[in-house]
């Protein structure tokens, strides 16, 4: 693969704001030629009202050195929810398999903005090419395999400690859980308590 670049084939708008529904979506890819030589990055943050406001935000990157996270990562940021901001390190063969990740980051996003639709209806297709994203399937148990393995070898590395409260807030996030598999919990919560 020369070129990662997928927002183009997978992404029908990278920005969706529907104020009537308090809702905004950004979807922001730094595209890359080359992983060994280049950054890349695909993030999704979202903001919506459900009693307060929620922002969250998603991405799958690789940063080059000398940032302290440099290596392929899943990032989640979810401080409005008092879980705070995490990585799963997760490790990639080659070029072929990072792009299988991304794509299976894709097909998982497919979750978050079906879960948004409770505010408004449409958004997944609007956002997504779903005829497209549909046939990821694939690539998501890859990431969720990639996950798995991550977590075992790597464990999570969390920004801030956290304490009982936090975790258990984690542990009822259903879209976390699914990024992170339901199986994974007893160690996010051992690595939060620690």
């Amino acid at each position: 693969m020369k070129e990662f670049h997928f927002t183009k084939t997978y992404f029908n708008k990278t920005i969706f704001e529907d104020t009537k529904a308090s809702i905004r979506i950004v979807v922001d890819e730094r595209p890359s030629i080359n992983l060994s030589e280049e950054e890349y990055s695909l993030r999704i943050s979202t903001r919506f009202n459900d009693a307060k406001t929620i922002h969250r935000n998603y991405a799958i990157e690789h940063h080059m050195p000398p940032i302290k996270h440099s290596f392929p990562h899943l990032q989640f940021k979810f401080h409005t929810e008092e879980i705070g901001q995490f990585r799963v390190r997760i490790d990639l063969e080659d070029d072929e398999a990072y792009k299988r990740a991304v794509l299976g980051f894709i097909y998982k996003i497919k979750e978050v903005l079906n879960d948004m639709e409770r505010f408004r209806k449409g958004l997944t297709e609007e956002i997504l090419v779903l005829r497209l994203v549909n046939l990821l399937k694939d690539e998501g148990d890859f990431l969720s395999q990639k996950i798995r393995e991550g977590i075992n070898k790597y464990n999570i590395e969390f920004d801030e400690k956290g304490s009982r409260e936090k975790i258990e807030k984690l542990k009822k996030n259903l879209l976390l859980l699914n990024f992170i598999g339901n199986e994974n919990i007893e160690r996010v919560e051992h690595e939060y308590l620690k």
